[in-house]
């Protein structure tokens, strides 16, 4: 055989072991939410102390839905607007979200309610809050 033909065969021989070894190496994906809300995905299964609490339960929720009312004028490009909804939900809280770049209401609503043009902005029973702030959120709710 010729130093050409012998190159050619290895060549081959590498795409067809490819086709029969490329799907053997996949592997299984384990998505999952970590403790400060992140989602992760790995090739692992999530570590027990690593993975979110469970969320309150129907009971819990609508207990703290009756108690509490949240009004929060969002963007949908907003990061912070998107930790201020995760943070109400995840104390099972369903705020009123009013995005003010579809909702021109909205948009003037919030403008009445607050001169400036900054976002999230929420209104958390009765409260004025500007900006994305946990402690200030707690604080409200209580």
């Amino acid at each position: 055989m010729k130093r050409s033909q012998i190159w050619a065969l290895l060549c081959c021989l590498t795409f067809v072991g490819q086709l029969f070894v490329a799907p053997a190496s996949y592997a299984k994906m384990y998505t999952w939410t970590d403790r400060t809300g992140k989602i992760r995905r790995t090739y692992y299964p999530p570590p027990a102390d690593q993975v979110q609490k469970k969320k309150p339960s129907r009971q819990l929720k609508q207990q703290a839905v009756g108690k509490n009312t949240v009004d929060l004028y969002t963007t949908s490009w907003c990061p912070y607007c998107k930790k201020a909804i995760q943070f109400f939900q995840s104390r099972g809280i369903t705020p009123r979200i009013y995005n003010i770049e579809t909702d021109k209401r909205a948009a003037a609503r919030k403008k009445k309610l607050d001169g400036r043009s900054g976002v999230p902005f929420a209104v958390v029973n009765g409260k004025k809050i500007h900006g994305f702030s946990a402690r200030a959120y707690k604080a409200a709710l209580k």
